[in-house]
């Protein structure tokens, strides 16, 4: 044990996660944006000083959708509903903002997606909480609950029966992974999760609790006594040898825990704001424990946008609110909560229509309505709708042209990453297996006949091409300047994935050309075009040539900070595989670079024409040549002229501010 007398070990991370501060931010927005009351079904987080806070401004907290007044505004909490819920809230015609973690979403889609394709969904968690009482609700005839090993022992399964499993984002790691063995051991042919359930917020405060807990001879976690992931803390501590308490208040810490005990290891839950660390900190320092050294196990970045009906993050009220155009930036959320409802409505309706013929028919429509449900940042969306309301559109009938071109857009995107998938080979896509995967991966669980490889891109070839073709039929209604900018933007991304294979079958590392593939498949697709198309949409094609310059400077930076994800990033934030590009031969820009500069990085590239090559080597070397200083430095570069060019462009100024903001936002992101 350490020398140091009455010692803090304070673990790093710990506290409140992104989807706890997304939660907690959507209430405190959603007070601004409609005032108070302002009713939550639930705990929004399960942390009672966070709820009290809330209540002091406004919040008013209920246990269902049915004691909220009709047509009231009602959020839903961090932990996902059912959707019998949902149906609740529009029969109620309740005003919904979705608070739900976006990590606890990803497990609702998964829990559809397998609920249509297996016999049983197994879905382990604690019977009760909320999280799993959402999920199940997603297929309860075909899903049952397991919380421990010996559940899993007792689990029966008819002979035969498919199965899959979900996991609740909050539990144990360990805990997890034997119940999980126990399954796959008893029911073979099993399947998971594309992407591990349990959210990185909880793998990292365990582990952390796991490095302090070792040199501790107690750990104190602080958190309320109905989180989840605050009681797993605690059993973590324990399982690694260490007395451990959980604290609810801090000033609960009672003088006689501390007796005999020199190494206090303090943490919090994933749900217990930091203010409760700080008063923990003070508590132990009146107690005599006055040094404190912080365990560093890893870095969080991670930031998660509020939810549609909310804008996009930034837009503060107040005065910041009054001053960048208010009423601009609620229109501007009010059309992309409307692209999201043309496009869920286009597709339900699709599914709907082909099913009735034969539910295989309909099965390339639900590809693509999952693969959008999925997530997604919806950029594309965002800049058609901004350019719009930027060039001072604003009348009815436009803003019905904008939201079908909007929609027209992110079906565009669909159809571009499903092929794109395909011809990268990549098993995931927003932490779910791709389309291509999930269905060569039913071909194969069903012993059809014929190669499962083959049947599987099939599916995903003609769901992309659906998605092209729905795409089409909402830009149908585009004229003139408008319909011109949408053929251009869609042939300029097609022919910039020519490039991008060509250049990766012939390991061709030139920085001229990989930037070429860089402005056609980001700046003018991603950026560019869609601003340009809003600015059409809105009678300002004097605006097109400012776009293009602020479109094709943003999104050559939207695509080098890709580049970095895809070598460097973490699998579990992004949600996808990282070094896909390296494997698949892919002459990034980042990659083209660091070849010119470095001769190692060039050898390598010219190795992987060869089938016994190292990806891993050729990561550890664009790593070691100093390219991502370099390409930081560029995309600051990149970030800075994309301002330049709205800076004297006669646009409003909320719309310029908002314009810079965004450039950050794509150049900076960390998926």
């Amino acid at each position: 044990m350490p020398s140091a007398p009455h010692r803090v070990l304070l673990a790093e991370p710990r506290g409140a996660c992104a989807g706890v501060h997304r939660a907690i931010e959507t209430v405190e927005r959603a007070l601004q944006v409609h005032g108070a009351p302002v009713y939550v079904r639930k705990q929004i987080v399960h942390n009672e000083h966070v709820v009290r806070d809330l209540e002091g401004k406004g919040a008013r907290f209920v246990d269902s959708e049915e004691e909220v007044p009709a047509g009231a505004v009602c959020v839903f909490s961090a932990h996902g509903v059912s959707p019998r819920v949902r149906d609740n809230a529009r029969r109620r015609e309740l005003t919904v903002i979705d608070a739900t973690c976006p990590l606890v979403a990803k497990v609702h889609q998964e829990a559809v997606r397998f609920a249509r394709d297996k016999d049983t969904l197994i879905l382990i968690g604690h019977v009760g909480h909320e999280e799993i009482e959402g999920t199940y609700g997603e297929a309860p005839e075909r899903t049952v609950v397991v919380g421990s090993v010996a559940e899993a022992r007792r689990l029966d399964l008819a002979p035969g029966t498919s199965a899959a499993y979900l996991t609740q984002t909050t539990l144990s790691v360990d805990d997890t992974a034997e119940i999980v063995a126990v399954l796959e051991e008893r029911f073979p042919g099993l399947t998971g999760p594309g992407s591990a359930d349990i959210c990185y917020a909880s793998q990292n405060r365990q582990n952390a609790v796991k490095a302090i807990a070792g040199r501790s001879d107690l750990v104190l976690v602080v958190g309320s006594a109905n989180s989840s992931n605050s009681l797993r803390l605690v059993e973590v501590a324990r399982a690694a040898g260490a007395d451990a308490r959980l604290l609810p208040d801090p000033d609960l810490i009672d003088a006689a825990w501390l007796e005999g005990v020199r190494t206090v290891g303090l943490t919090a839950g994933a749900s217990a704001p930091e203010a409760l660390v700080e008063r923990a900190l003070r508590r132990l320092a009146d107690l005599g424990f006055r040094d404190v050294e912080t365990e560093v196990t890893a870095t969080e970045n991670v930031a998660f946008r509020l939810p549609p009906e909310l804008d996009e993050p930034g837009t503060s009220g107040g005065a910041e609110a009054a001053e960048r155009g208010g009423v601009d930036e609620e229109t501007c959320g009010k059309l992309l909560d409307r692209v999201d409802r043309r496009i869920g409505e286009l597709l339900s309706a699709e599914e709907a229509r082909w099913s009735a013929v034969d539910p295989r028919v309909a099965v390339p429509v639900a590809a693509v309505a999952e693969l959008v449900a999925a997530g997604g940042k919806r950029l594309r969306p965002l800049f058609c709708v901004t350019g719009y309301l930027a060039a001072g559109g604003g009348a009815a009938a436009d803003e019905d042209t904008v939201v079908d071109a909007a929609a027209a857009l992110e079906l565009l995107h669909a159809f571009a990453l499903i092929h794109d998938d395909v011809m990268d080979n990549s098993p995931t896509r927003r932490g779910a297996p791709t389309v291509h995967a999930a269905y060569t991966d039913l071909h194969a669980r069903r012993a059809w006949a014929g190669e499962s490889r083959r049947y599987g891109e099939a599916v995903a070839l003609l769901a992309g091409d659906l998605a092209l073709s729905y795409a089409n039929r909402l830009a149908a209604g585009l004229t003139g300047a408008a319909a011109q900018v949408w053929h251009e933007l869609v042939t300029e991304m097609i022919i910039g994935q020519q490039l991008d294979i060509a250049l990766a079958a012939e390991v061709e590392p030139d920085p001229d050309l990989a930037r070429w593939v860089a402005v056609c498949k980001s700046g003018r697709y991603t950026i560019h075009r869609p601003l340009a198309l809003g600015a059409a949409i809105a009678g300002r094609p004097g605006l097109y040539a400012v776009f293009e310059a602020y479109g094709v400077a943003a999104g050559e930076a939207f695509q080098l900070r890709d580049d970095l994800l895809d070598a460097f990033g973490d699998a579990t934030v992004t949600g996808k595989p990282t070094g896909l590009d390296l494997e698949e031969h892919k002459m990034t820009l980042l990659i083209a670079l660091a070849a010119a500069r470095d001769p190692r990085v060039a050898r390598l590239v010219e190795d992987s024409r060869h089938a016994d090559w190292n990806p891993a080597e050729l990561r550890a070397a664009l790593l070691a040549s100093g390219v991502r200083a370099e390409v930081e430095e560029r995309i600051d570069a990149l970030v800075a002229d994309a301002r330049t060019a709205v800076a004297d462009a006669g646009l409003p100024h909320h719309w310029r501010l908002r314009l810079e903001e965004l450039a950050d936002m794509v150049a900076y992101r960390d998926r």
